[in-house]
């Protein structure tokens, strides 16, 4: 077992981590909220540059490390247990950071995808300038998509694997650097499994509100954390579900009276 000291360092890097990317995404999110509202509206506008996509990506990459390393520490702390289990045999091991780096290599390519689909949504038209959907539709439509992939045998599978340290460790465990890397990298694919349509609802709310993003951070770590995750995963997903369904009312039946005149 770790030694209270070990487990402080692991915490501290943790900690330190996770308050470099918020202090990030709080530096972009003050940034885009400097900028004159005149041209994040023309951003919106006009097709987005390759410097559009790449800011696009460090606010998403950002959020994605605050909100996801703190609920993978006891997934990092099983490893880096076995890792001095291993040392102190004098057995070959690697070092925690390795497996670290493979997880999140795997949110890198998630923010990669979350601002490549950015690009494509501002083109088509869907983006406001507080950089979320801005079509109630398009955000209803997010709501309930979340929603119901929180029902499904898919995202539990996943939230299971994410539960379980121990039972990742067993049937998942590799040898040396480049299979530390993939197990890392694994662990982060289950997450993603787990997570992504959750983290597609800052698009509904606000990509530049830290409080949303501290909110949802908050419910993630509880669904992979408390006794009850899988069932709390499920309330979630009907509340989505509702929300978005109210959404899609609010629309819709104005539309429909003013049709039906």
């Amino acid at each position: 077992m770790l030694t209270l000291s070990e487990r402080a360092v692991i915490a501290a890097s943790l900690a330190l981590a996770t308050l470099a990317a918020w202090l990030g995404s709080w530096a972009i999110a003050a940034g885009m909220g400097a900028i004159d509202p005149t041209f994040l509206a023309s951003l919106c506008a006009r097709p987005w540059s390759i410097a559009d996509v790449t800011n696009a990506f460090l606010m998403w990459n950002a959020m994605m490390v605050a909100m996801m390393l703190p609920s993978a520490a006891p997934m990092i702390d099983a490893f880096a247990t076995i890792a001095k289990r291993r040392r102190e045999r004098r057995d070959p091991y690697v070092p925690t950071i390795i497996f670290v780096i493979g997880y999140l290599g795997v949110w890198g390519l998630f923010s990669t995808a979350g601002a490549l689909g950015h690009w494509w949504m501002a083109n088509a038209g869907l983006i406001g300038p507080d950089m979320t959907l801005s079509n109630r539709l398009a955000a209803g439509g997010v709501l309930v998509l979340a929603g119901l992939y929180q029902l499904t045998s898919v995202k539990l599978a996943c939230l299971t694997h994410c539960r379980s340290p121990s039972g990742f460790i067993l049937s998942e465990w590799r040898e040396g650097y480049r299979g530390s890397m993939v197990m890392g990298f694994r662990h982060g694919f289950y997450c993603v499994g787990c997570c992504w349509a959750l983290m597609l609802l800052m698009l509904v709310v606000s990509m530049m509100d830290l409080r949303w993003a501290a909110a949802l951070a908050v419910y993630v770590a509880a669904e992979k954390l408390l006794p009850n995750g899988a069932l709390l995963s499920k309330v979630a997903g009907l509340c989505a579900i509702a929300l978005g369904a109210g959404l899609f009312v609010m629309e819709l039946v104005p539309a429909l009276s003013q049709a039906l005149r």
